[in-house]
């Protein structure tokens, strides 16, 4: 492919097309790919029956919004198990051949599944996974670890897209169970990667194995340079201790989607994460009226793929709380950009706002001793937030008043932070609560 200039900020002239040509040419292609889907898309075949949507192109995104309905995972699921297969009806694949099957992690205490062919993995989503290992970072010549599980959509597109740019890949044993960060840290100290690909609890499982050891972070990892965190929102307390620590050049958010498909990651800049236009449309809209909302406010993102040869997601409601900003980006690329909070399954509704896992991991991470920690945000019967945290990671009480006082200041709602009975923690490190 080599379609980068080696040095470069830029991976492709592509990141720097003006809006109005990209969104001209975003519209012609998502209402071939909608066009598509309701001519040979089993799913959406039956969704836009059911929903009474007219034939024809939409002429507006606001048209769009209205006619075309929204998603979700739910109906996915239903969907899987009605045809007792991995196959849901979304897949646009015509006559390729299925060459991958990834799994979704299984939010919801199921997991969906997406279709790819070679055709894709040579296309679309491996110019996204390129477009965003190059904003994190990723040079020829590098060493780069990554500790995506193989099963997982990101680990084949980051070791498609590491090896495409030239560096080598290194895959230590295990996934992202703490039992497995000892693997990692060793890994970092005998093969030097200058680049790291994890998720915020691995690299806090790093950190506790150093103390562990009683080793120095900065002098075992002395060769990365450069970290990307997927999976959640980083706190600037987290990112602080981080680059100190381990004396890192810089350390980025990536974040996205696997059901949905999609995703990006931050520049050097970092004001959210890039989604590229030419491959994906993105709304943001009210989770209870499916109302689209303007740039700079919260809501639910919702994706529509603008590439085939794979899975094909309409209007996918990922019910990821996100907003898209509403400046451009000081880095110069013209391409929207996302900021993305957390789950909306995990997050309380107060007075209209929506209080976001990273809003509540911000002021806890100001509390030293609570840095990091796995929560989970429940509403008691008056309405307060209540943020749980495990009471056998609690080193000083006082730490929960210091945490209950500062959200209560800073995002100005009613709450209290305890620590009760211990916490599920699911793969990913966070705190599982869905409602």
């Amino acid at each position: 492919m080599n379609r980068f200039k080696q040095g470069g900020e830029y991976f492709d002239a592509d990141e720097l097309t003006p809006p109005h040509v990209y969104r001209a040419r975003q519209w012609e292609q998502l209402n071939a790919v909608v066009s598509y889907a309701r001519a040979r898309l089993p799913f959406y075949q039956r969704l836009f029956s059911e929903a009474s949507v007219p034939p024809g192109r939409f002429e507006s995104p606001e048209e769009y919004a209205e006619l075309a309905p929204r998603t979700r995972k739910t109906d996915l699921i239903a969907a899987i198990t009605r045809g007792r297969s991995a196959a849901s009806g979304i897949e646009a694949i015509g006559r390729r051949r299925v060459s991958n099957l990834v799994m979704t992690s299984g939010t919801y205490g199921f997991n969906t599944f997406a279709h790819l062919t070679r055709h894709d993995l040579n296309g679309g989503s491996l110019c996204n996974a390129l477009r965003e290992l190059w904003l994190v970072k990723v040079r020829p010549g590098m060493r780069v670890l990554t500790l995506s599980p193989a099963w997982h959509a990101l680990a084949l597109l980051d070791t498609r897209a590491i090896t495409e740019i030239g560096a080598q890949v290194v895959v230590p044993w295990g996934t992202f169970s703490p039992r497995f960060a000892p693997n990692f840290v060793d890994a970092v100290r005998r093969l030097q990667p200058e680049n790291v690909l994890v998720t915020a609890p691995v690299l806090r499982g790093m950190l506790d194995e150093c103390e562990r050891l009683d080793v120095v972070p900065r002098d075992l990892f002395s060769s990365v340079r450069y970290v990307a965190c997927a999976g959640e929102g980083l706190s600037l307390a987290f990112r602080k201790k981080v680059i100190e620590d381990f004396g890192l050049e810089d350390l980025f958010e990536r974040g996205g989607s696997s059901d949905g498909m999609f995703g990006g990651a931050e520049c050097w800049a970092h004001t959210g994460h890039h989604i590229f236009a030419d491959l994906h449309y993105v709304e943001i809209v009210d989770p209870q009226t499916g109302a689209p909302l303007p740039p700079g406010t919260r809501g639910s993102a919702v994706v529509t793929n603008l590439t085939m040869g794979r899975s094909v997601y309409v209007r996918f409601d990922t019910e990821d709380v996100a907003e898209i900003k509403p400046e451009p980006c000081p880095c110069g690329r013209t391409h929207p950009v996302l900021e993305m909070y957390g789950r909306l399954a995990d997050s309380a509704v107060v007075d209209g706002r929506i209080v976001a896992p990273y809003d509540i991991r911000c002021c806890l991470d100001e509390v030293p001793e609570l840095l990091g920690l796995p929560f989970r945000i429940e509403r008691s019967l008056t309405g307060e937030i209540v943020v749980k945290l495990d009471p056998g990671s609690v080193r000083r009480a006082g730490a929960l008043d210091d945490a209950t006082d500062l959200i209560r200041t800073r995002l100005d709602v009613p709450a209290t932070v305890v620590a009760e009975a211990p916490l599920v923690v699911g793969w990913k490190g966070q705190a599982i609560h869905r409602r």
